[in-house]
C-alpha cells in the first residue's frame, strides 16, 4: 500500500491542481509516471504505445480536473482511469490496424529479469518462477502485479480492475496457491521484497 506521506502528498498536490497549480500537477506526474508507464507497457506490450497512453492520461486528467473534483486516493484513481483508457484503445480500430493482439482482458507478462532473487539462488529457479507466473490466467497475473509490484490494497485493486473485493481475494489466493503447490511461494515473496526494496532506493 502507499505510505501515508505519499498518499497525503498526492492528495495535497491534487487539491492544488484543482486550483490550477501546474507545479503541483508536475509533482504528481513525477511521482506516478514510472509506475503508470510500467503498468501500461505490461498491458500493451509496447513501450511506445505505453508512453503515449500515459501522456494522454495526464493530459486528460489536467483538462478534466474540475469535473473529477476532490480525490482521496489519487494513485489508485490514476491507475483505474489508465486501465479503462487502455481497454478502450485495445478495442479501437486504430490499434487493430496496428495489429496489436486484442484480448478480453489485458495480459501481463513477467520477464525473468523482473524476478529478482538473491545471487545464491539458482538461475533455473527464478526462470521457473517467471514461467509459472506467466502460465497464470490473465486476471490472476494482473491482481498479483498490482498487489505485489505496485503495492496496492485489495480494495484499490478491485476498483482498478472493476471487480468486487472478494473476487480480488480469490484471484490472489488462487495464484498464491499455485505458487505454493510448486514450492515457489517463498521464492516469489523474496523476489518481491528485494524488488520493492531496490525500487525505494532508486
Amino acid at each position: 500500500m502507499e505510505s501515508r506521506s505519499e498518499t497525503e502528498l498526492l492528495r495535497q498536490w491534487w487539491t492544488d491542481t484543482l486550483a490550477g497549480n501546474t507545479d503541483a500537477f508536475n509533482d504528481i506526474h513525477k511521482m506516478l509516471f514510472n509506475g503508470l508507464y510500467y503498468y501500461a507497457s505490461k498491458l500493451l506490450n509496447d513501450n511506445g504505445l505505453a508512453d503515449d497512453a500515459v501522456q494522454e492520461l495526464f493530459v486528460k486528467m489536467w483538462t478534466k480536473r474540475t469535473s473529477i473534483g476532490n480525490l482521496e486516493k489519487v494513485k489508485p484513481y490514476f491507475f483505474t482511469v489508465l486501465r479503462r483508457q487502455i481497454l478502450n484503445q485495445l478495442r479501437s480500430l486504430k490499434l487493430r490496424e496496428l495489429k496489436i493482439k486484442m484480448s478480453v482482458e489485458p495480459d501481463i507478462c513477467f520477464s525473468v529479469e523482473e524476478i529478482i532473487v538473491e545471487k545464491e539462488t539458482e538461475e533455473s529457479l527464478h526462470t521457473k518462477l517467471a514461467a509459472l507466473l506467466n502460465e497464470l490466467p490473465a486476471r490472476q497475473k494482473e491482481a498479483i502485479y498490482l498487489r505485489y509490484y505496485e503495492d496496492m490494497e485489495y480494495k484499490q485493486i478491485a476498483e482498478i480492475m472493476n471487480v468486487n473485493y472478494q473476487s480480488v481475494l480469490n484471484l490472489i489466493q488462487k495464484a498464491l496457491n499455485r505458487l505454493r503447490s510448486e514450492q515457489l511461494l517463498a521464492v516469489f515473496l523474496a523476489a518481491v521484497f528485494i524488488t520493492n526494496k531496490l525500487n525505494k532506493l532508486n
